[in-house]
């Protein structure tokens, strides 16, 4: 396993000196890289992290959180449509739906305290549609139904 431990920007004193990089801790004398190779491995890091700001390893945003920031980004890009598949074919409403069972009683949540279309992430989640035909279109009502099969299938939310 290799390990590179650096600051960011902290390496730039580097440059200049014929210093190595050692890949694994268990050996901190090995000799592993020099001059041009050091540089070339510090050039990697800084392109990396121009793209990652923190490693997805380190990232510790949770299931709600994650859901809450996926919720904002699809309400501000999609705005007001009238298009049921641009909303659902969003990729932050993807997202949701790739959550999978654990955005169930997320989505019941949001649904509950704002009322808009999740329905079909909670149909493609479930694969049931507790939605009678009569009641397509009438938002409270469809919410009203998937609440009820929510608190049947032993939901929290």
């Amino acid at each position: 396993m290799s390990y590179v431990v650096a600051e960011r920007h902290a390496h730039r004193d580097l440059l200049s000196e014929e210093l190595y990089v050692s890949v694994d801790p268990r050996q901190p004398d090995k000799l592993q890289a020099t001059g041009q190779a050091l540089q070339f491995v510090i050039a990697k890091m800084e392109e990396a992290a121009e793209h990652y700001g923190i490693p997805i390893t380190r990232q510790r945003e949770g299931l709600e959180a994650r859901f809450e920031r996926l919720v904002r980004k699809w309400r501000s890009e999609v705005g007001p449509t009238s298009s049921l598949t641009q909303m659902a074919m969003h990729p932050a409403y993807q997202q949701i739906i790739g959550m999978g069972r654990e955005a169930i009683a997320l989505l019941l949540r949001e649904l509950e305290r704002e009322p808009d279309h999740w329905f079909w992430a909670l149909k493609a989640i479930t694969e049931v549609d507790p939605v009678e035909p009569r009641l397509r279109g009438k938002i409270d009502e469809m919410a009203r139904a998937w609440f009820k099969w929510g608190r049947e299938q032993g939901f929290r939310w």
